[in-house]
């Protein structure tokens, strides 16, 4: 092509780019899964403000069809009052073929969301009034215990909403209610004239969370606030059982990884924590009832482990994730060079004489030397993915003991 040729041939004009593009990390779109290439989480651009629980307009502006068995969950939503916005970035320019120009700029609110694609959740709810109204019915004349040893019944692991082995929250509820039972009976066959207490360490991940790892969202059947009303009602049913039988009922509470509250992977910081919300919404509950006036909580802030007096023994608690990387290639040589540390520390776990665990899901009682470290199974469905690599999965339980002035652990035995 000539020079004149080329001077009398418009230029091909390229559109500018759009200046004003989603602020980072909220690029609408849509993320699949690798694997079955279904949606996992999706992203608006500027929407309305959503009002209620209105997310299917909003998946019809994107023109996205859930496939069947899902629905939204909203985990993220950004404002900003004064955006700049322009509804059609460039026009043609008038008069001008084929340029263009942009068009003005407004100010006005604007509403991003994101929202995790799950599957649908079998609904339970949680009726206050009812539970307050079993809760302050009138007792029936029961058993006292009126000895002086101490009955100690960890409860740990229950990971309520988690579905594992085709089982999820239904058959959880329906062990641990057997679990429950079997207390009693054990209670009853110690003897009467032989306890006089019980202690009941919450040793965490009494739910399983939503975030805690990739495409957890699809293997629950409970979101994070009917996890949490769930482990409350069937804790709050536990101590309503126990209170029928001991005057002192002491609970002792420390938080789980599956209950950290998370963003992006990281907890948000120490203090919020499910496991010990769950705790504290069952203290609220039962303190309305004067029949449960001798039940005490000890429930930790921030801290990873509790000290407290068993008999004139000092015990400790902790969920077991705080040394799950330290040294030793089983869980108790890890849970006794935690120890040492605390005791070099002169921390107060490094004062304790029983260590309790949990965290690996299976039991373990190890003396070493004047420490018994006794880690507790899981009462939860199951671990396939552990039993994929290690050929075995232990059964659920929940594990028991006795605990005397002169002896700090007797009598021990896992419900299974």
């Amino acid at each position: 092509m000539s020079l004149a040729d080329r001077l009398q041939t418009p230029p091909i004009v390229q559109p500018a780019r759009d200046r004003n593009p989603a602020p980072k990390g909220w690029e609408p779109g849509i993320a699949f899964d690798p694997d079955t290439h279904e949606p996992t989480v999706i992203t608006t651009p500027v929407v309305p403000k959503i009002v209620g629980d209105d997310y299917e307009s909003i998946l019809e502006s994107m023109g996205v069809e859930l496939p069947d068995g899902f629905e939204l969950r909203l985990i993220a939503a950004s404002y900003d009052p004064v955006a700049w916005t322009r509804d059609v970035p460039f026009v043609d320019h008038p008069g001008k073929d084929g340029k263009q120009t942009k068009t003005p700029a407004v100010t006005r609110p604007a509403w991003r969301y994101r929202f995790a694609v799950v599957p649908s959740e079998q609904k339970i709810e949680l009726d206050a009034l009812a539970l307050l109204g079993r809760l302050k019915r009138t007792p029936k004349a029961r058993t006292r215990f009126t000895g002086e040893a101490s009955f100690v019944t960890p409860v740990s692991d229950w990971q309520v909403g988690k579905v594992a082995n085709g089982k999820g929250t239904p058959e959880l509820i329906e062990r641990l209610d057997g679990y429950f039972d079997q207390v009693i009976d054990r209670a009853k066959d110690l003897g009467k004239r032989n306890l006089g207490e019980i202690v009941i360490p919450a040793m965490g991940d009494l739910i399983e969370g939503c975030f805690v790892y990739k495409n957890q969202s699809h293997q629950i059947d409970r979101n994070r606030r009917q996890q949490m009303n769930t482990a409350t009602e069937v804790f709050v049913d536990y101590l309503d059982r126990v209170t029928g039988l001991f005057d002192r009922v002491r609970v002792v509470a420390v938080p789980g990884n599956h209950g950290e509250n998370r963003f992006e992977g990281k907890r948000i910081d120490r203090h919020d924590n499910d496991d010990v919300k769950v705790i504290e919404d069952a203290a609220r509950t039962v303190s309305r009832d004067p029949r449960m006036s001798g039940v005490s909580f000890m429930i930790a802030n921030e801290e990873m482990a509790l000290t407290f007096d068993v008999q004139g023994h000092i015990f400790a608690a902790t969920h077991g994730h705080v040394y799950g990387k330290m040294k030793g290639a089983t869980p108790d040589q890890k849970a006794y060079e935690y120890y040492r540390n605390m005791a070099a520390g002169h921390q107060p776990v490094g004062d304790a004489t029983v260590l309790l665990g949990a965290h690996f899901h299976h039991d373990i009682v190890k003396n070493f030397g004047s420490l018994l470290m006794c880690q507790v199974p899981a009462a939860d469905n199951g671990s396939p993915e552990f039993a994929d690599y290690s050929g075995t999965d232990c059964p659920a339980g929940m594990t028991t003991f006795v605990v005397t002035r002169a002896q700090k652990f007797r009598d021990y035995e896992v419900i299974r």
